[in-house]
């Protein structure tokens, strides 16, 4: 069940606040956090039945691992070896499920592969092992609350020393917004939150988090179903071409790889946006998960920007750990680089990630390296300087996306030599002239050259849905500008097909 299906909004969405603030409204506040626990599973095994066995199966473990390391920690001044024990073994459990899941079809496929190339008789079966969706965020986040639970960071203020709540945690794991595709939310942002909901003092209904839910989440579906699927259908014909064998001129590449960048943005961008307004229904604030990452100047700055909680996970379980920024230049490098690096390897079971999270990790490296030498001149605060750094960015990220969204190496390197090598070339004059066959193998027409021109003026000078929701005030503006997505949006959606968030399938 996506968000952006009519099963979602006018079913499932409207059934679960009823209930939700239903029971809410009798008193049962506690029945009112099951009931939400419930409808998340629902949404969960909605896709698939089996999923829900396996994130019960995953709850239940991390649930008794963490309540284990903190009885082991408690009255004591410094952690124990048992402690120590019970994170290791849910850390590899964790790591198990997701690398069972994600990781062994690709792994037994290059072994196979390997094995050929040394002339031995291995030929295993691949199992086609079907990953469930959003293990890649459940997995971060139990992670981290099982680590914060072995230093006892922020732990205490928020739940018993000695024993967790099981509803709120099941509820912190399991809250549908969030559960598929993040943000990857940290214990000491949500637990209070759900704590809260057990306050007879504060009102039935939080009317303001629901007029900006609302706002917010029209904006992210219209993101989604008007901006984000329009791109995919040149993305998708410019990709299926290139794996096909077809060869693409300059600018059905161009637009391809274009097309796929703005995708991306729109589809992860809407998608935030509509969790942090679901999440607002509940009387839940969601963090931040994406701040307009196309207007970055550097690599760092898109790092910063992009999947921001993923980002904040990194660095506080990887990056830190590693010794950051703390252990010389040299090692910082290092550091830098195996978390880019690690991050592609998230991201997917193929070596376009790879590849990705390899581009990434060195731009990280060079932008470090930058930073050390670049000398204290004016001209780095100019327009100039700003300009240059933004289209050096853009082109950088837009170019590695190519590798993030091809099937194998051979269509992305087959996108990438039509973007850079002289398949043909046409004076500008002509090449307006027969625009629609310019992009004819990607179905592409004057719209399409319009289209991208029109994102790139409203990722770089726009405000963000977030920035609006801020300074959302209950006039005629916002309610008529709300209404005008919702209905742009649902119009687009009787006439298209459901599309997945790119995002589901890591």
């Amino acid at each position: 069940m996506l968000f952006s299906s009519f099963a979602f909004i006018f079913a499932f969405l409207p059934l679960t606040l009823l209930g939700f603030y239903a029971l809410k409204s009798l008193g049962y506040f506690q029945f009112a956090k099951v009931f939400l626990i419930l409808a998340s599973l629902f949404f969960y095994g909605y896709f698939k039945v089996e999923y829900i066995f396996i994130l019960i199966f995953s709850v239940l473990i991390n649930f008794t691992l963490a309540n284990l390391i903190l009885r082991q920690n408690a009255n004591k001044q410094t952690t124990n070896r048992n402690a120590q024990l019970f994170l290791i073994l849910g850390i590899a459990f964790n790591l198990l499920l997701l690398g069972g899941f994600k990781y062994t079809d690709f792994l037994l496929e290059n072994f196979n592969l390997f094995s050929k190339l040394l002339n031995l008789d291995f030929n295993i079966p691949l199992p086609h092992i079907l990953l469930p969706l959003g293990l890649s965020f459940i997995t971060f986040q139990q992670i981290a609350f099982l680590v914060d639970c072995y230093k006892r960071s922020d732990i205490e203020s928020l739940i018993k020393v000695k024993h967790i709540d099981f509803i709120d945690y099941a509820l912190f794991i399991s809250f549908f917004p969030q559960l598929i595709a993040g943000p990857i939310v940290h214990h000491k942002e949500m637990m209070p939150q759900f704590a809260a909901l057990l306050d007879k003092g504060k009102a039935f209904v939080h009317w303001e988090y629901m007029a900006k839910g609302l706002f917010i989440f029209s904006i992210g579906l219209f993101k989604k179903i008007y901006v984000a699927d329009t791109f995919a259908l040149w993305a998708n014909k410019g990709f299926f071409v290139a794996s096909n064998g077809g060869v693409l001129n300059i600018f059905e590449a161009w637009a391809t790889s274009l097309s796929y960048t703005f995708q991306i943005y729109f589809d992860f961008s809407g998608y935030c946006d509509m969790a942090i307004g679901l999440g607002l229904f509940f009387g839940i604030v969601l963090p931040i998960n994406f701040n307009s990452p196309y207007k970055s100047l550097n690599i760092a700055e898109f790092w910063r920007r992009w999947h921001m909680t993923l980002g904040r996970f990194l660095k506080d379980y990887l990056y830190i750990p590693l010794g950051g920024n703390r252990s010389g230049k040299l090692l910082n490098l290092r550091n830098l680089f195996i978390v880019a690096f690690l991050s592609g390897i998230w991201h997917g079971a193929g070596w376009g990630f790879v590849i990705w999270g390899i581009l990434h990790g060195g731009a990280m490296c060079i932008h470090r390296i930058y930073t050390y030498i670049k000398p204290n001149w004016k001209f780095f605060e100019s327009i100039f300087y700003k300009i240059f750094a933004w289209f050096i960015t853009f082109n950088f990220i837009n170019f590695a996306w190519v590798f993030f969204r091809a099937e194998n190496l051979k269509e992305a390197l087959s996108i990438i030599q039509s973007m850079f090598g002289i398949t043909w070339v046409e004076l500008p004059y002509k090449f307006y002239s027969r625009l629609k066959s310019t992009f004819a193998q990607i179905d592409g027409t004057n719209e399409t050259l319009f289209m991208i021109i029109l994102a790139c003026i409203v990722v770089l000078s726009f405000k963000n849905g977030l920035e609006r929701m801020r300074g959302l005030q209950c006039n005629y503006f916002y309610a008529i500008t709300t209404m005008c997505f919702l209905y742009i949006a649902l119009l687009t959606l009787l006439s298209t097909p459901y599309v997945e968030f790119i995002y589901f399938n890591f």
